[in-house]
Formats: structure tokens, C-alpha cells, sequence
């Protein structure tokens, strides 16, 4: 009974439609237009309770508590924050960067508060889901590695350019900062989602993962080969254009005919925008897929009672976002409902829980969710930090 039990495996179902998206998304926008956008926090609200109620496992959906008066509160305080900061920044330059590395010195603590109030707004069968993250462990996460690793790889770097010539201190520089860079990012990505997945339960029933820097350390890697052949592109369509344009002010071109040849080469210009596009999508893309399979099938909940399973594939999210971005593009931002609706559906159907929902025993919490200032900055100030 218990190997059968374990073999029991839920996908994920979507059932939200693009249409009937795309008449709450028209409504939402103009009601926010005539409104001044005080409407926008009942728009948000109605958004989340849309994509989470058309959210189903196991034959129940998932629900999304948030008062659209709670956000508008925290929407209004956040707003006046930055008001007054770009005020401050403006009266003296001073008082603006002090403000800043105040909020800087924040911002662990802001993204926590804000990963906690999504956590308890949001519900499955009647439980609401909780996180509790101790704040010292916040700031080391997000303030204090990536600050002491950026500046030992910097004290390497210089010291690496100090004891060698100019041209040999340059080529040394490339090579060591390039890869430290990467390595640290792949070693935060691991401490990120660690931070996230190990302190958020469902009820009082906790999350674990065992997230392996090695493992993100090599997906950085792997994502950052992307890069390369962009780069070699990107060098060769430079040095032509930049050759003509060199050749003609040795040969004594005018101004404006040195002028008309940079407009002769906007082609070329526009060719390395669409290939370095083209590239950050794929490493994006693949670096996504890379996290979130890995992140999911090293899940589990209850003590292994449950598990996660992701099954994205590289080569159909890439196709995804690519036929997403022109849908947006073509139709000038009017079918981003659909665009939305195609990306919930494709993450969502390729998750699956392993195990038997009607024998896992949670009990509710009764904690409160913290005040919507913090998550309203987070989304004001775009902090990508949602998993």
C-alpha cells in the first residue's frame, strides 16, 4: 500500500482561458485609467484570485486572500516613499544616496516580509501556505555574500593587474572576473532558493529541498555558454563596421561622410541587436528551465510525504516565449492576456505532486499575513526576486 501510495502522481491543471483573461484584463485597465489607478489594487486582486482559482490539483483549486484595500494602503505608502525619496535625491544628492543605502539596507528584510504576505494570502483546500525566515539569514543571502564575494574577486582582480603589464593585467582580468562573476551568481541562485524552499511551509507542514551550489554553480556555467557564440557575432559585425568607418577617417572622410557610412551600416547595427536578443533569451530561457526542474524535484513536503516534479523542456519554453513575444509585439501589447494565460498554463501543467493528498494531515496556522507596503515595493520597484 505504501509503495502505491508513493507512485501517485497529480499534475498541475490550468484552466484559465485567454478570452475571458483578456476581458478582465480590458476592464481592469480602464477602470484603472478613469480611476487614477486607485483601482489598480482591486485589479491585482481580481488578476491573482483569477489564475489561482483556475488553478487545480487533485480536484480542488487554489485560492488567493488579499484585500484589495490592503493593497491599496500599502500601494499609496510605497508610492509616497519613492515620491519623497526622488524629492530628497533632488533637493540634495546627499540625502538622496543616504536614503538609498538606507533602503538598500532594507531590502533583505522588504523581500522576506514580501515573500511571506504572498505565502499566507495564498490557500489550497482551506490551508494557507506560511513563511518564516529568520531576517540575519535575509541579509546574508542577499546583501552579505554577494558584497564580501564581488569584493574579494575585485581585490583579486586589481592585485592580478598590479603585478602584471597592462596588456597581460587586462587579458587576466577577463578571464578571472568573467568566471568568478558567474560562480558567485550560481552560488546566490543556490542560498536564494535554499532560503525560500526550506522556510516556507503549508500549514504547519514544511518544505524541504536540498539545494546543491555545485549543481546551480554548473547550470550558471552551462547558461553562460550561450554567451559565447553572441559574443564572437557581436565582435565580428563590430570590427567590420568599425573598420569602414575607421578606413575613411584615415583616408581624410568628411564628418558627413564618415556619418552616412554609420548609417549605411544600421543593418548591421540592427542584426546585433536581434542576436544579442536572441542570445539573452536562450540563456534565460535555459537557465529557467535549468532552476525550476531542479528546484522542484528536489522538493518535498511533510517529511517526504509529498514531492515535486517539473518536466520544462528547454526547446518548448524557448518556443514559448518566443511565439509570446510576438504575439505582444504584432498585436502592440493588446493579446498580452493570451501571451500570460499560455505562459500560466505551460508552467503549470509541467508540475506534478508525487504522493497522496488525502492522507497528508496539516493543520492550519493562524498567523497573521504582514501589512501590503513591502510587496507593493517589490512589484514598484520590479525586484525579480519571486520563485
Amino acid at each position: 500500500m505504501d509503495s502505491l501510495t508513493k507512485t501517485q502522481r497529480h499534475q498541475i491543471k490550468f484552466h484559465g482561458d485567454g478570452g475571458n483573461y483578456f476581458a478582465i484584463w480590458l476592464v481592469n485597465i480602464f477602470l484603472s485609467v478613469i480611476t487614477l489607478g486607485i483601482y489598480s489594487a482591486w485589479a491585482k486582486v481580481r488578476t491573482y484570485r483569477y489564475f489561482y482559482g483556475n488553478t487545480e490539483l487533485a480536484g480542488d483549486r487554489f485560492d488567493y486572500h488579499a484585500r484589495p484595500m490592503q493593497i491599496l494602503i500599502g500601494r499609496i505608502i510605497a508610492f509616497v516613499g519613492i515620491v519623497i525619496f526622488y524629492l530628497c535625491f533632488l533637493a540634495s544628492e546627499v540625502l538622496g544616496m543616504v536614503i538609498m543605502l538606507a533602503f538598500i539596507a532594507l531590502l533583505p528584510w522588504i523581500i522576506i516580509r514580501s515573500w511571506r504576505f504572498n505565502a499566507i494570502m495564498s490557500s489550497y483546500r482551506g490551508v494557507r501556505f506560511n513563511y518564516l525566515c529568520r531576517v540575519g539569514r535575509a541579509y546574508w543571502v542577499f546583501l552579505g555574500f554577494p558584497l564580501l564575494a564581488f569584493a574579494a574577486l575585485i581585490v583579486i582582480v586589481s592585485l592580478v593587474n598590479f603585478f602584471t603589464n597592462p596588456m597581460l593585467g587586462i587579458l587576466l582580468m577577463v578571464v578571472i572576473f568573467v568566471p568568478g562573476a558567474i560562480l558567485i551568481q550560481g552560488i546566490n541562485s543556490a542560498l536564494t532558493y535554499d532560503l525560500y524552499v526550506n522556510n516556507l511551509f503549508f500549514g504547519d507542514a514544511a518544505f524541504k529541498g536540498d539545494m546543491n551550489k555545485d549543481a546551480f554553480v554548473k547550470m550558471a556555467f552551462k547558461a553562460a555558454l550561450f554567451v559565447v557564440p553572441v559574443l564572437i557575432i557581436l565582435g565580428l559585425i563590430f570590427a567590420k563596421m568599425f573598420y569602414s568607418i575607421m578606413q575613411a577617417s584615415v583616408y581624410g572622410g568628411s564628418e558627413d561622410a564618415i556619418a552616412m557610412m554609420v548609417l549605411s551600416n544600421i543593418g548591421l547595427i540592427i542584426l546585433a541587436y536581434v542576436v544579442a536578443l536572441a542570445g539573452g533569451m536562450m540563456a534565460a530561457a535555459w537557465l529557467i528551465v535549468a532552476h525550476r526542474n531542479y528546484v522542484a524535484n528536489q522538493t518535498t513536503l511533510n517529511g517526504g510525504a509529498l514531492r515535486l516534479h517539473s518536466s520544462m523542456k528547454f526547446t518548448s519554453y524557448l518556443g514559448l516565449l518566443f511565439t509570446n513575444a510576438l504575439i505582444i509585439i504584432f498585436s502592440l501589447g493588446i493579446a498580452s492576456p493570451f501571451a500570460h494565460v499560455r505562459h500560466a498554463r505551460y508552467l503549470l501543467q509541467t508540475l506534478e505532486v508525487e504522493g497522496d493528498l488525502d492522507l497528508l494531515t496539516v493543520r492550519a496556522h493562524g498567523e497573521q499575513a504582514p501589512a501590503a507596503v513591502t510587496e507593493e515595493l517589490v512589484q514598484a520597484l520590479d525586484i525579480n526576486v519571486g520563485l
